[in-house]
């Protein structure tokens, strides 16, 4: 899957049941309507949607209909006559941690590089995740590293913790503390549906390894439905927001986003997120 900013000329996007590995209708072959609740809200408070699971529901949301999760990677075109008689390229540097012990995670969307802690499983640079919601918003992960990957028997694909790289547009906020606020507030009902315990936390400054630069953290805590398979009592999003200038020109707010389930063993403390979001630098 393709996140925001992908190019045209990329190849068809498939949306991938991660249950059962079978490819999903896209929004434009649906031949029925994707349910929608509606509510009155507070206007920057638009957790609108149904309830689903934890972190879990990243991956298992499928399994109750409404919301479409799927993972996707970008498949290069095939070679031409004349690519074939090319040299090799020279091969990439490669890029080490600045956290001793932890491991570098990239994206082939994000011009960025964060480190995690060395028990955490990475994806491919060119994998993402993200949610179709019942409205048809679309909120993706780039350079996703894994807590605890398929800890929930029957899921390969679920984790106690996951993060990466998402983008919101600058015309839609407005100002960075705001940017990283609404970004939890998305992923929030994306991912967990309507609920009346969640708490939006005070935005507070991250200073970024990437030339000096502070970036913005909020943190949103949300009680996730019980119902579910491997619930968590509560689940953590933080999003650290860059600010423009970190990425100059690009239209867009670059965010580190970390959920994470608490009250469980072994929970991602929010000091590791935050030592996350301090190695940021560019590629």
């Amino acid at each position: 899957m393709t996140g925001p900013g992908g190019r045209i000329d990329e190849p068809r996007q498939w949306f991938v049941d991660p249950l059962t590995g079978q490819p999903l209708e896209t929004e434009s072959e649906q031949t029925r309507p994707l349910p929608v609740v509606q509510e009155t809200v507070p206007p920057r408070r638009r957790l609108r949607l149904r309830p689903t699971l934890g972190v879990l529901g990243l991956v298992l949301v499928l399994a109750v209909g409404t919301t479409a999760t799927y993972q996707a990677k970008t498949a290069p075109p095939p070679p031409s006559a004349h690519d074939l008689v090319l040299p090799d390229p020279v091969p990439a540097t490669r890029i080490e941690p600045v956290i001793a012990g932890w491991q570098p995670v990239r994206s082939d969307d994000h011009p960025l590089v964060y480190d995690v802690p060395p028990d955490w499983n990475l994806e491919e640079p060119d994998v993402a995740i993200g949610y179709e919601t019942p409205s048809g918003d679309l909120v993706t992960l780039q350079g996703v590293a894994r807590y605890r990957r398929a800890f929930c028997p029957g899921s390969d694909l679920s984790a106690r913790a996951i993060a990466g790289f998402t983008s919101i547009d600058e015309g839609e906020v407005g100002d960075l503390a705001q940017a990283a606020e609404e970004t939890t507030i998305r992923w929030a009902e994306a991912a967990y549906g309507h609920t009346p315990k969640a708490e939006i936390g005070k935005a507070g400054p991250v200073p970024v390894l990437d030339g000096g630069t502070t970036a913005t953290a909020v943190t949103t805590t949300v009680v996730p439905a019980p119902d579910g398979p491997c619930p968590a009592p509560s689940v953590a999003i933080t999003a650290i927001a860059l600010p423009l200038r970190a990425l100059p020109g690009s239209g867009r707010y670059h965010v580190l986003l970390v959920l994470a389930d608490q009250g469980i063993p072994g929970a991602i403390a929010s000091g590791v997120v935050l030592k996350m979001g301090e190695s940021i630098r560019r590629e």
